[in-house]
Parts: C-alpha cells; sequence; structure tokens
C-alpha cells in the first residue's frame, strides 16, 4: 500500500464522485481507489479469519474521504445516492457495504425511507458484525436525529416481530438514540419496546439487558415504573421472568435492585 499522501487522496475522492450520477461507473472507478491503496501488509489468511466478505483491506482514511465526497450531494441528490448504496450493497465487499450503510444514512430521511425498508433483508445478508452495527447506526444516522417518529415506526414492526432476530436489531438501533444527551421521549420507547419486553428469553437477553441499561441512564424511575407495571399486570411470561432474573447479576447496582424488587413482588403476590 502506498503511503497516504491527503493531496491525492482528496483529488482521487472528488473524481470518484464525478460518477455519482451514474452507479456502475462510480462502482468501477471506487474499485480501482480501493484496489490503489490495499493494505497488502495483511496476509489474506488473517482477513479470512475475521470475515466472510472479500475486503481491500483499506485504511479508514481513504473510506473517509469518499465519505466526506459523497455527503453533499446525497444532500443535493437523495435519488441518485439512493441508486448508489444499493449498487454498492449488490458489490459484495467489506468497503462497500461499509459506504452503504453510511451514504444511506447521509440521505434525507423522506426521501431515504425506500432503502431503510431494506435494512432487515440486508442485516439478515450479513454475518459479519462490523457491517451489522453500521447498518444500525450509520445508515439510521439521519433519521434518528431529525425524524425520530419515523424511526420509532420502523422499529415497531422489528420490535413486535415474532423473529428473535429482528428485536435483536431493534434493540440494537435503540441504543444510539438512548445515548444521545438530548432524547427524552420515553414513553414512545417503552410503547414499542413493550411486545420484546413481553417476549423476552435467552435469545434477547443480552441486548435486552444493554437496551435498559441504557434507558436507566435516561430515567431509572420510569425504567423500574414500566417494569413494574409489566411485571404486575398480569401479562409476565414464565419466559420473560426467567430471562429477566437470569439477567439481574450483569445489570447496574441501581437497576438489578429496583428489578429485583419488582420480582419479589411477583413472587409473593
Amino acid at each position: 500500500m502506498p503511503a497516504i499522501d491527503l493531496s491525492r487522496l482528496k483529488t482521487q475522492a472528488a473524481h470518484l464522485t464525478e460518477r455519482f450520477g451514474d452507479a456502475q461507473a462510480f462502482v468501477r472507478e471506487l474499485h480501482e481507489v480501493l484496489d490503489f491503496y490495499t493494505n497488502r501488509t495483511i496476509r489474506t489468511s488473517q482477513i479470512v479469519q475475521r470475515l466472510s466478505l472479500p475486503t481491500y483491506r483499506t485504511p479508514k482514511p481513504v473510506l473517509r474521504q469518499i465519505e466526506l465526497e459523497l455527503e453533499p450531494l446525497a444532500e443535493a441528490h437523495p435519488l441518485e445516492a439512493l441508486a448508489l448504496t444499493e449498487a454498492l450493497w449488490n458489490t459484495k465487499s467489506l468497503e462497500t457495504h461499509l459506504l452503504s450503510a453510511s451514504l444511506l444514512g447521509m440521505i434525507p430521511p423522506a426521501q431515504a425511507m425506500p432503502g431503510l425498508t431494506r435494512l432487515p433483508s440486508w442485516l439478515s445478508q450479513s454475518t459479519d458484525e462490523i457491517i451489522r452495527k453500521a447498518l444500525l447506526n450509520e445508515a439510521l444516522e439521519r433519521l434518528r436525529r431529525e425524524n425520530p417518529e419515523a424511526l420509532f415506526l420502523l422499529l415497531e414492526d422489528w420490535l413486535k416481530s415474532p423473529r428473535s432476530a429482528l428485536q435483536i436489531w431493534g434493540l440494537r438501533a435503540l441504543i444510539p438514540l438512548l445515548n444521545q444527551p438530548e432524547f427524552e421521549n420515553l414513553p414512545a420507547v417503552f410503547r414499542i419496546l413493550r411486545p420484546t419486553l413481553e417476549r423476552a428469553s435467552p435469545s434477547t437477553q443480552l441486548d435486552l439487558q444493554a437496551c435498559l441499561e441504557a434507558l436507566a441512564r435516561v430515567s431509572l424511575t420510569e425504567t423500574l415504573f414500566v417494569l413494574r407495571e409489566l411485571l404486575r399486570n398480569g401479562r409476565a411470561h414464565p419466559m420473560m421472568l426467567r430471562t429477566l432474573r437470569r439477567m439481574l447479576p450483569a445489570l447496574s447496582p441501581a437497576l438489578q435492585s429496583g428489578l429485583r424488587e419488582a420480582l419479589r413482588e411477583v413472587e409473593t403476590s
């Protein structure tokens, strides 16, 4: 891999974006840029052990510069950007999938929705956690920031699904929203989270645990109130009770104490 000359990289990225309106031409030229910066000091066998997709082993600054050039174009030409996300996704490499996710997250939410509805399919096709993380974080960036109500509608379908995989992805997509300092709309979160809480099982335990911790950081009082209400209203399935008990030791002390008390009330009622 040649040393990264920032001036050359900026020129290459700018030239690449001249193909923005022609998705196939963009992908062809992107391959040339990625190949130019391939880190050949890493053995292929090392990559194969960690990833299911082929990779150019591209240094992060290269992808970041390409993303910087794409961002204003995604804002100005959302339909072309949406077409490019699909072309990038259909080109099966680590870098093109990561760029597809980040580009989707740059498109204005109203125009991005057709692409965002494809996320469950893309998540199902991905076995690499780095790509799933990008799809659940970067791809939802603008929707999370600019239109959380639309995000709730999207995630509601995931969280009420009988498929544990969709529930897990919904939980993981909620956490970045809960971690935003200004976020306050807990009633909406608890409303869409209720079906997953009622179906709590070993398959969703770790992600539900992480989501409850994020909720408790926003408001421990409201989180415990909702959990107590759910446990008291007679809808608590035995599997849910077992799952909540299993996660107790891993919870923060305050959340653990409150949930333990709520479970004890159920047992003695």
